[in-house]
């Protein structure tokens, strides 16, 4: 009898042995994005007040987070790359068992989707809607329904796949997955800072909004079925389109959208209109993605349009905000780290645009302006690009430019020169042999900031201050060369004096 309980000690023992190396192994080999993307989802105790859902579109397009500093609404973005209407019912009938929202905002940028139920070219994109989910009724529903026979088990049991990963190991395989401090939103695609684009963008034609495309198709179904689930619960819903500029095709399935909203009576926030409140110069990722600066003024306006239409609270001054102002100053401390990343002039101004932060510029190479590529992106920051001279050597911005200040002959003069953002003072440190400066001070309201040298060859140099506190977040210097090939064309040469490599 002993032997036999030691056996069966033993056995049991190699098999939980067994299991932690195998959960071990499949935490080592999964793919983290789904973890990084929706922990915070998850692990949150209270409830949203809002939800996303969408596409690529939304994950790019909207956060929750400058939700939260400018109208104190909870929210959280669930939408995915690749995610098409049919993914967003799944997704969202899973949070219910986890939040009761009071609105749900659904982008219908994959109305169109006639067939499959989920995106083929999007496998791994896929798995971040999935991956993180919770094993439940409702997550075994979900793959029965979207998946054929022979796919499902990879979603179901995501080991099935991961543990053939041992080719692809990396250093990234090692790091945590710590969840992002964006609350489900990708603004730049922020897992790959050196990615972040500006693209500029040819504004779109707007066609009436009589042309439909009045074909049924999977996306309409699904379209459907997630309004009635959020009638069946009690939740509002709102349709959206973001901005980017569709083809006069796809505005007529865009503009179908406004159809099924008005069979149902509920709103249709179309955002893909002229004179919109985005700059096609500066606030576009690529041809369909909003970069952050344009990702910012969206929510802005979206937030508003929700304050003005829906019944949502302010917790700002709630229990919730002790938890929601910590993680806001994460978010900021993310979006430092960005600009840090940077190795670019161009994709540094666009990330300038945000009321978190001031600036302090000095230009030393006013050819800058001979590009109009980098006109825009200042006038982005409020710059009026018909005011600057070629003596417009310091500019000040307030809160990505709800005040600017432009001086004349900073460079000219020692002393202190008043600006909105305190007194900007200039005191020469060393002189050469000849009497010239080598080098001078940048003071802040008697607070030293930097020593700058004139012998270090910089076009522009950028202090980036907090806008609350007003501390130093980052500066930088580029240098640059302009020259004049049909059209004036700046190329970067160097970043922090070290030199930047041709592309």
């Amino acid at each position: 009898m002993r032997e036999k309980l030691k056996k069966i000690a033993s056995t049991a023992i190699c098999c939980m042995l067994f299991a932690a190396m195998l959960l071990s192994s499949w935490k080592f080999l999964m793919r983290k994005g789904s973890y990084v993307k929706n922990e915070d989802f998850y692990s949150y105790e209270g409830d949203y007040d809002v939800l996303f859902l969408g596409t690529s579109h939304v994950v790019m397009g909207v956060s929750p987070m400058e939700l939260w500093k400018d109208y104190g609404i909870v929210s959280y973005n669930l939408a995915n790359h690749g995610q098409w209407i049919p993914i967003d019912y799944w997704v969202l009938k899973n949070a219910l068992d986890y939040t009761k929202p009071k609105l749900v905002v659904l982008d219908i940028r994959a109305i169109d989707i006639e067939n499959n139920k989920v995106s083929p070219e999007h496998a791994a994109q896929t798995h971040e809607s999935f991956d993180r989910m919770p094993l439940s009724r409702n997550k075994i529903a979900a793959i029965y329904d979207l998946f054929p026979k022979g796919e499902r088990m990879e979603y179901l049991f995501d080991f099935s796949i991961y543990h053939t990963r041992w080719k692809e190991i990396d250093q990234t395989f090692f790091e945590e997955a710590l969840p992002s401090e964006e609350k489900g939103a990708d603004l730049d695609n922020s897992n790959n800072f050196d990615q972040t684009k500006i693209y500029e963008l040819k504004p779109p034609k707007i066609y009436d909004k009589s042309e439909m495309n009045t074909g049924e198709t999977v996306g309409k179904e699904y379209l459907r079925k997630i309004i009635e689930l959020c009638r069946e619960e009690g939740i509002e819903i709102l349709l959206t389109s973001l901005p980017y500029a569709p083809n006069h095709a796809y505005q007529k399935w865009l503009n179908s959208a406004q159809a099924i909203a008005d069979e149902y009576g509920v709103p249709y926030l179309d955002m893909i209109v002229e004179d919109t409140f985005v700059n096609y110069h500066t606030d576009f990722f690529d041809e369909d993605h909003l970069n952050s600066s344009g990702a910012k003024k969206t929510t802005k306006e979206l937030g508003r349009y929700l304050k003005e239409n829906f019944d949502l609270p302010d917790h700002r001054d709630g229990e919730a905000a002790e938890k929601w102002n910590q993680d806001y100053e994460d978010y900021k401390a993310h979006k430092v780290e960005a600009l840090k990343l940077q190795k670019s002039l161009d994709t540094y101004l666009m990330l300038l645009a945000d009321d978190d932060f001031d600036a302090v510029i000095e230009i030393y190479n006013p050819r800058i302006w001979k590009d109009s590529h980098y006109v825009h992106l200042f006038e982005n920051l409020g710059v009026d690009g018909e005011q600057v001279t070629k003596d417009t050597d310091l500019i000040v911005i307030k809160e990505a430019g709800k005040s600017v200040d432009m001086i004349e002959n900073f460079h000219d003069s020692e002393g202190v020169t008043e600006t909105s953002a305190g007194q900007i003072g200039l005191f020469i440190e060393e002189m050469d042999e000849e009497d010239n400066v080598k080098s001078y001070g940048v003071y802040l309201d008697d607070e030293k900031r930097y020593t700058a040298g004139l012998l270090e060859n910089a076009g522009i140099r950028i202090l980036v201050l907090d806008k609350d506190t007003g501390e130093t977040a980052d500066m930088v210097t580029f240098s640059y060369t302009v020259k004049n090939q049909k059209n004036y064309k700046l190329k970067l040469m160097a970043i922090n004096g070290e030199p930047v490599e041709e592309e």
